[in-house]
């Protein structure tokens, strides 16, 4: 099943890059030779980035970021998680323990019992 997995990831990104490779090829002006940026806010403001960026990077810089932001919610999501399950096996200790207690206690200290013979002599 492993190996499966790591086969199909791996014709995922050949495919990637070839996909890459081919839009990076059809953003191309009328001229030839330059291609067309993309200009993205904030980021274009930074030294190095004034035209903007390739197609291609902007692709991958989207990607990216997106795969952090995920990375950085199933973080949270696992620690929350991790947290709850502490909760839980420490509620169940104590649950565990309390029921322990009920079964080693003896019956027969808590009941007193009468006979009818007893009973009919107050009367």
């Amino acid at each position: 099943m492993k190996l499966i997995k790591y086969i199909l990831f791996i014709v995922t990104l050949i495919i990637a890059v070839v996909f890459i490779q081919e839009l990076h090829s059809a953003n191309v002006l009328d001229d030839g030779n330059t291609h067309i940026m993309v200009k993205i806010p904030y980021l274009t403001n930074a030294v190095g980035f004034d035209d903007g960026l390739l197609v291609w990077q902007a692709i991958i810089f989207s990607l990216s970021i997106g795969v952090f932001i995920g990375f950085i919610i199933a973080l949270i999501q696992i620690i929350s998680q991790k947290a709850e399950i502490i909760s839980l096996k420490s509620s169940l200790r104590k649950v565990n323990d309390e029921l322990d207690l009920l079964r080693n206690k003896n019956l027969d200290d808590d009941i007193d019992l009468v006979d009818d013979e007893n009973i009919s002599d107050k009367i």
